[in-house]
């Protein structure tokens, strides 16, 4: 998505591609019907999903053989697709990276297709599927941490220190340990419990949440007393929860266009929190012999598979903690160039703002002289 955001026309269709991801569930439909088995007892989970539905299903029509040489040309195809795609995103946050400003592209390249090519080998030996589909699951975890760690900084990070400023630390903490303390309490209850107590996990969701809101109240109440004019009950709820990431959809709009109010909310309150919960389920789900998926994924053994793919889980999650732990570690990565020039997009317009008003209040002085001189 990096490569594809930054040399992509601002106007480009983001959905078209999309839809072909949907293709595979009509062919395990259609599996499921022609076998007269329900979908869940289908066997077609990990490399099964493609390389178990798509073939059977093509070699019902006519001429089947045909139509399966197809699909394995076309898988083909989009694997250098794909090797461009991935290869292109590591480069372009590479060349925009501080790090390697004084770097030939070529060169960045090279390392990166190098590194990639000896990293790949261990696919290509006798145990590759089993290195494949182990580290093909691990990464769900990865992606679904890196899908959190993102929309929570686009939603609750960003101008929090502002929001810190205005209306003190408490409230604004207060908010954030309310909505994601009551997630993973209901977590533990909804994927901990023996018998996965859904209506339980929603009772401690919503029980949780409102003993945190009161809390949050009572801090208001606080700064009302304290500062009686500054702020009305309406303007301290709607700046303590929503301000920031509107702030963030206004700046994000005068590159993308419109962003509707639902975009607010759906990055702040909602996706965060369904990732969350996505990352927790699965890491709570177990196998066929009853034991946690985390870690016995496959019933693969031990080293070097499970422990493989754990590494890579902890390695994202040390990298993440780490930019917000020792945030100075990471500027190197920064584009100094394109930072400057975005302050001084910032600065430039908050000074039009007042200018702007001034010329209205001088436009509307010129105005009122021109009147008397008439009169």
């Amino acid at each position: 998505m990096t490569a594809f955001g930054s040399h992509c026309e601002r106007d480009a269709p983001a959905f078209s591609n999309s839809i072909s991801g949907f293709a595979v569930f009509a062919s395990l439909g259609y599996l499921s019907y022609i076998e007269n088995t329900p979908i869940d007892e289908l066997n077609v989970g990990g490399f099964g999903l493609m390389f178990g539905s798509y073939p059977v299903v093509l070699s019902t029509l006519p001429g089947g053989e045909h139509w399966v040489r197809l699909l394995f040309v076309d898988l083909f195809l989009l694997g250098i697709d794909s090797a461009f795609a991935l290869t292109e995103g590591i480069i372009t946050v590479c060349t925009d990276a501080a790090l390697f400003r004084n770097t030939a592209r070529w060169k960045i390249a090279l390392g990166v297709c190098s590194s990639g090519f000896l990293i790949g080998l261990i696919f290509a030996t006798d145990a590759g599927l089993i290195f494949l589909d182990a580290i093909d699951f691990y990464i769900n975890f990865v992606m679904l941490l890196v899908g959190f760690f993102e929309t929570f900084g686009a939603g609750w990070v960003f101008g929090v220190e502002k929001q810190c400023e205005t209306y003190g630390k408490g409230p604004v903490l207060s908010i954030m340990i309310t909505t994601y303390g009551s997630i993973l309490i209901a977590s533990a209850v909804w994927f901990g419990a023996d018998n996965n107590n859904l209506w339980g996990g929603f009772l401690a969701l919503i029980l949780v949440y409102l003993a945190g809101t009161a809390v949050t109240i009572y801090m208001c109440m606080k700064i009302m007393k304290e500062h009686t004019e500054k702020f009305t009950w309406s303007e301290l709820l709607f700046g303590l929860y929503c301000s920031n990431v509107l702030e963030l959809r206004d700046y994000l709009g005068k590159d993308v266009g419109f962003l509707p109010v639902i975009w607010a909310f759906m990055i702040k309150f909602l996706i965060p929190p369904l990732l969350l919960i996505c990352f927790i389920n699965l890491a709570a789900s177990d196998n066929s012999a009853g034991e946690p998926l985390f870690g016995n994924y496959g019933e693969y053994a031990k080293w070097p598979y499970q422990t493989i793919g754990i590494l890579i889980v902890l390695a994202t999650i040390l990298l993440s903690l780490g930019s917000v732990v020792f945030p100075d570690r990471y500027a190197c990565l920064i584009n100094d160039q394109r930072q400057d020039e975005i302050e001084e997009k910032i600065v430039d317009d908050a000074e039009a703002e007042p200018a702007g008003e001034d010329t209205e209040a001088k436009g509307q002085g010129e105005k009122y002289e021109d009147e008397e001189v008439a009169q």
